[in-house]
């Protein structure tokens, strides 16, 4: 798997044959922005994406937002399985921070992600 870059701030790397990545590093990209997807948000595609606000905040079901997540990651290209996912829920604070491993056809490697 090849996928463009994405700088510290999320934007895609421009220019020269550095802008890419493989392997691992990439499906973990991959997961990363497909996790940050909101539905409706892609132009070409408007049911792809999470749909945090639709389904996981306005429903308040946690085994079910969890679903939807695990999904979604699991959905992503060359993801072979979930080896751990332990979301945290901070409501006082209205975040979710999602940290998983996870085996690719590539190797395994982690997440730690707040959305």
């Amino acid at each position: 798997m090849r996928y463009r870059m994405l700088d510290e701030t999320g934007d895609f790397c421009l220019g020269n044959g550095h802008a890419y990545i493989e392997g691992a590093a990439a499906v973990q990209q991959a997961i990363l922005t497909r996790l940050r997807l909101l539905i409706y948000e892609w132009w070409e595609d408007i049911e792809d994406g999470v749909p945090y606000w639709q389904k996981i905040i306005a429903h308040r079901d946690v085994a079910a937002a969890e679903q939807i997540i695990r999904d979604r990651i699991q959905q992503t290209p060359h993801v072979l399985s979930i080896l751990s996912f332990d979301p945290i829920w901070d409501n006082e604070n209205r975040r979710l921070t999602i940290r998983a491993a996870i085996q690719s056809e590539y190797g395994a490697f982690s997440i730690d992600e707040e959305v």
